[in-house]
């Protein structure tokens, strides 16, 4: 032993050493239980595992593409499903269980539905159908597999006479259309608080044809007609269906306790249908000044006034996308036209 050295110092320096190495093993293996455990019950967004259905869709297209590059996703249609997209009928509870046994997801977007208002007002049955018993159904079958389900739904579950509305206000429908969605948000909800209910204005954006959104549409109207009519009544929010996709993907990075509930999704560019079909017509190349504004409603399921969506949650999340309607209709309608 040199000289000098207490041997006592030398053991006590040891078993020191040996202390401070077996805390730092059990603040390590602590902290790796506790990351595993937020892991397993979701609260952690790594690479997921996401079903789309209405994948055939103008949105589900879309969030299929989009999510695409960040998460395995899965889509699934019915009557336009090709591959890569699996053929689901969402009325056939057996084909949706089986299906759901064989994927395992993590997180399902449920935005298949029907859509459009007339045709709602027509068909009660299939839209209950659809709109509500497949919504309650796929929602029960994912609270069981501990799968986030995500539920697109409407700004036309509101009345249009108390605007803006924050995502706590009451439902109060004025179609059927909306009547079926609101029903489902009740079902969904009441069968599980970490649900998420995300409601969005009218969309438009990448179609297949320009009757395939009730925005782009117009655009085929002023072709037909370049004196068409147009509704200059209601106030509507045109939100791209890409900002609607970037913002899921943005809320699938918080934890899953963060993101139950209602969400609302909407641009902030207020405009009537005739004030969509001006930018339209100046995008066709067509004179805005030819076409005829409607002062009141025609279509035959009522509409609401304004539905403007306050996004008070995805403010306070520091979530915003949006862009300019102008320049994003142009690029939206002009692939579509015979040169």
């Amino acid at each position: 032993m040199k000289a000098g050295i207490n041997p006592q110092l030398l053991n006590s320096s040891a078993d020191l050493d040996i202390k401070r190495k077996s805390s730092i093993l059990l603040f390590i293996s602590t902290k790796a239980e506790l990351i595993w455990q937020e892991i397993h019950q979701g609260d952690i967004q790594f690479m997921r595992k996401i079903v789309v259905t209405g994948a055939t869709g103008l949105l589900g297209r879309t969030l299929f593409k989009t999510l695409a590059h960040t998460h395995t996703v899965i889509g699934t249609g019915f009557s336009r499903a090709k591959p890569p997209i699996e053929q689901l009928d969402l009325n056939q509870e057996d084909a949706i269980v089986n299906f759901l046994d064989k994927h395992q997801p993590d997180v399902m977007i449920h935005a298949a539905a029907e859509r459009k208002p007339d045709v709602c007002e027509n068909d009660h049955e299939a839209t209950i159908a659809l709109n509500v018993k497949a919504a309650e159904f796929l929602a029960n079958q994912c609270r069981e597999r501990n799968i986030h389900f995500i539920f697109i739904s409407t700004d036309y579950v509101f009345d249009g006479k108390s605007a803006p509305y924050l995502e706590s206000a009451a439902c109060s429908p004025v179609n059927f259309y909306g009547q079926s969605k609101a029903l489902a948000e009740q079902a969904i909800l009441t069968n599980s608080t970490l649900h998420t209910i995300i409601r969005v204005p009218v969309l438009y954006g990448e179609v297949e044809n320009l009757a395939e959104s009730a925005v782009t549409i117009i655009a085929q109207q002023i072709l037909a007609q370049t004196n068409s009519a147009h509704d200059d009544w209601a106030v509507r929010f045109p939100t791209h269906v890409e900002d609607i996709a970037l913002t899921l993907q943005a809320l699938l990075q918080h934890p899953k306790s963060a993101t139950g509930g209602v969400f609302h999704i909407s641009d902030n560019q207020s405009m009537t249908k005739y004030q969509m079909a001006r930018h339209i017509a100046d995008a066709l190349g067509q004179n805005p000044d030819n076409l005829i504004a409607l002062p009141e409603p025609t279509q035959s399921a009522t509409r609401p006034y304004n539905c403007a969506l306050a996004d008070s949650r995805l403010t306070a999340l520091g979530i915003a996308f949006s862009r300019d309607f102008a320049t994003a209709i142009k690029q939206a309608v002009l692939p579509h036209i015979v040169q």
